[in-house]
């Protein structure tokens, strides 16, 4: 995050020098002839190689506000924040107008409750887990609306996105790493890889691969007590034919809660309990959302250049750890319902052109 933070903070300031302004909206501008972010992520990547991960960071204790027995940025002390800027910005890159998820369990077990058996593939449909289940119901729902405020601009024509995440399918892999395993980035590319060659997986530059791994398992490499960097990333890669993958990593989030933080005191989901009385896919729902509405707004394809504020904050990093109004069942704290369950799931930026832009749960 510091390095691409940097990197946009350099762009803005030679843009505010050569134009006194910050980047406009898409309705304003014309498209740059590289991203903030490209410096980064040059033409040139080598195939099956990760971009530099678009991280969705931990949440540290200290300073954080105690909501009765759950924490959140939520009325967070005046300071807190202030790296966030008002107005998101439109950097001339594509968007995924129509989302599709297609989830990879990476483990010799189910990770959740009711989830797929090792060695199977189906159906979005066929997937019992609650992370199936929120998958499924996500698209169309008032939360996925959020997205719609966002649009590209191609051959001066703006699109927005639309209100229909797709599950497509799982894959549940036949056998897997096991807690105090790591897996590396070029592993997760080979593990796609080996789906798209198998015919396990189908591709789709529409899609979001993401891969989920169960307790203990330091997915990317950031993510173990001693070192947790992150708690889910979003990511791409070019294939050899030169296509892109959109490619997520959502570790067990649930190994750091505000009972068990990391030893730095970084916690990832904001709880001990939870809400569908399932700790695993309870706790993942959250980045789970986080990921694929950024994906969406600013996915890898050559680079990152689609929507994000001119210190590298992308749509949902600007309202990490803020849920706004919050319920408690006999279970757990929740702030939204999916399918007609409940859920914690931070908020989402709202753009708008005309009215003061903010962090929400629905529109």
């Amino acid at each position: 995050m510091s390095q691409k933070i940097r990197a946009v903070a350099l762009f803005a300031a030679i843009a505010l020098a050569a134009c006194s302004e910050n980047p406009v909206d898409n309705s304003q501008m014309r498209v740059p002839a590289f991203s903030p972010k490209s410096a980064q992520v040059a033409p040139e990547l080598a195939p099956l190689t990760l971009m530099t991960p678009e991280i969705y960071e931990p949440l540290k204790l200290n300073g954080v506000v105690d909501q009765n027995d759950y924490v959140s940025k939520d009325k967070a002390p005046a300071n807190m924040g202030n790296d966030r800027p008002e107005h998101i910005k439109y950097w001339g890159g594509r968007l995924i107008l129509q989302q599709r998820v297609a989830s990879v369990y990476y483990a010799p077990a189910p990770i959740y409750t009711n989830g797929p058996a090792a060695g199977t593939t189906g159906t979005g449909a066929a997937d019992g887990s609650l992370v199936g289940f929120y998958l499924r119901n996500m698209g169309g729902s008032a939360r996925w609306n959020v997205n719609t405020t966002y649009s590209q601009t191609v051959d001066k024509t703006e699109s927005f996105v639309q209100n229909t995440m797709n599950y497509s399918g799982f894959w549940a892999t036949p056998s897997g790493p096991i807690s105090g395993a790591t897996v590396t980035g070029n592993q997760m590319v080979g593990l796609i890889e080996a789906g798209f060659n198998s015919g396990k997986l189908t591709y789709d530059p529409n899609t979001l691969y993401v891969i989920f791994t169960g307790p203990g398992v330091n997915l990317g490499g950031g993510f173990s007590s001693a070192n947790l960097q992150y708690c889910a990333f979003h990511s791409a890669y070019r294939r050899l034919n030169g296509t892109f993958v959109q490619v997520s990593a959502m570790p067990y989030d649930a190994d750091f809660t505000p009972a068990h933080p990391s030893a730095g005191g970084f916690i990832c989901v904001p709880q001990n309990g939870a809400p569908n009385g399932d700790v695993g896919a309870d706790g993942i729902v959250s980045a789970l959302q986080h990921e694929t509405e950024e994906t969406t707004t600013d996915p890898g394809i050559v680079s990152f250049a689609g929507w994000f504020d001119i210190h590298g904050f992308e749509s949902s990093d600007k309202c990490a750890y803020i849920y706004g109004p919050v319920f408690r069942n006999n279970k757990g704290f929740f702030n939204i319902a999916i399918g007609g369950k409940p859920f914690l799931v931070q908020g989402q930026w709202q753009r708008a052109a005309s009215t003061p832009e903010r962090c929400t749960t629905s529109l």
